[in-house]
């Protein structure tokens, strides 16, 4: 498949690849404490993609099912972000090319109830008597999950077959701590959503789901702006430093590259596949791992029913994590090689030296279930039968306060 990142050429990759050498002598041993406890499984064979079924309805209509696929698939996109430079070093280039710096504009919303001032374009805030200063050694990257295969739309002149972002994470790392937050956005969210046709032409801006930007945004990095652009917006103007989207194809690939992923089934899932049965332990491998982290009663009625398969996701996601951790250890070169066989389903701005430099801050706390946040709202059936979910405005706002802010005196 041709590489869709023509910024990671292979001439950066090997230059890192190069460096593994040297760096090794660079890694403090308590950097590498945390990756004793666990194993390598047997690699298995890639599983081919599933056929996409024929779709009557609009492209706002989806099977609920695959966003939790793609969720998975972000957050192991997440995942190699984080590891894939652990031993390069830091790149000073890469450092001031991904912080905002001093020019941001964040607003507030109007909160019934709540004393809010916004001072010198939000870099100082006043919250119910709380002074809070903005964080400008935060840096964000946002991540994407691409279905390219719900491509019917009413707007085909708009859609040209983008896909959706299914599933949008928002990384936010603070590169003097390390500190590191995961916050899952709805792709159902009702936001501004600027559209353009095939042709490149601004068409408006309409409210609608948050996936619908990367189905209207151009296509592929244009896309990928467009997102970044609502992400933004919903966030009342937070700065989004770079981006990376990568396809839904790509989780069998990933699942397999690192010899499938260990976990103690949650939920009885037998009917699915009989050796899923809650509380087994089992090492997913080919499609286990889709039918373990989309499974669910699709026709239940009940629009929180996913919050179980949520959890799955979670647990998958952690268990690929140590996993990766863990091979890294043995064999230096491994996110690399991930990193590599990820790239040839993604979209991205992040080049070598923004890689290295964000990896070496996370590896500064590590990576744990902890760092997951989600947009707190309500997911509801609206007017035109689709799915929406409609952020909590002032549980949105005390979270970017708590990620993206400082409390002072």
């Amino acid at each position: 498949m041709k590489r869709q990142n023509d910024e990671l050429r292979q001439e950066e990759l090997e230059e890192l690849n190069k460096g593994l050498k040297d760096a090794l002598d660079q890694v403090p041993i308590e950097e590498e404490e945390h990756l004793k406890e666990f194993q390598a499984v047997e690699e298995v064979p890639e599983e081919e993609e599933e056929q996409p079924q024929k779709k009557d309805s609009p492209l706002r209509r989806k099977k609920k099912s695959t966003r939790i696929a793609t969720g998975v698939l972000v957050g192991v996109l997440a995942v190699l972000l984080i590891c894939v430079g652990v031993f390069a070093g830091l790149r000073n280039a890469g450092k001031n090319s991904l912080i905002a710096g001093d020019d941001i504009n964040i607003t507030a919303p109007d909160i019934e109830g709540a004393d809010i001032s916004v001072e010198n374009n939000g870099d100082l805030v006043v919250y119910n008597g709380q002074k809070y200063c903005y964080n400008h050694n935060i840096i964000t990257v946002l991540c994407m999950g691409i279905d390219k295969r719900q491509e019917e739309t009413e707007d085909n002149e708009l859609n040209n077959g983008n896909g959706q972002a299914d599933t949008i994470i928002l990384v936010a790392i603070d590169s003097e701590t390390g500190r590191c937050s995961l916050i899952n956005i709805s792709r159902d969210s009702m936001v501004d959503v600027d559209q353009y046709t095939v042709d490149g032409n601004y068409a408006g801006t309409d409210k609608m789901q948050l996936t619908l930007a990367y189905t209207y945004g151009g296509g592929e990095r244009n896309s990928c702006r467009n997102v970044a652009k609502s992400v933004s917006n919903l966030f009342y103007g937070v700065p989004i430093s770079s981006y990376a989207s990568i396809n839904l194809s790509a989780i069998n690939v990933l699942n397999d590259a690192v010899g499938g992923v260990e976990v103690q089934v949650l939920e009885d899932l037998s009917a699915a596949d009989p050796e899923l049965e809650l509380g087994a332990t089992v090492t997913l491998k080919g499609s286990q791992a889709e039918t373990y982290v989309r499974s669910r009663d699709a026709y239940s009625g009940d629009a929180n029913s996913n919050s179980l398969r949520m959890d799955r996701q979670k647990q998958y996601l952690s268990s690929f994590a140590r996993k990766t951790l863990e091979q890294t250890r043995a064999d230096l070169t491994v996110p690399l090689t991930l990193f590599d066989v990820a790239s040839s389903y993604m979209v991205t701005d992040l080049n070598a030296a923004r890689v290295s430099y964000l990896v070496s801050l996370v590896n500064k706390i590590g990576f744990e279930e902890s760092s997951f946040v989600t947009v707190p709202g309500e997911a509801v059936v609206g007017e035109e039968g689709y799915a929406e979910y409609n952020v909590d405005d002032k549980s949105l706002y005390e979270m970017i306060l708590d990620v993206f802010y400082e409390k002072t005196e």
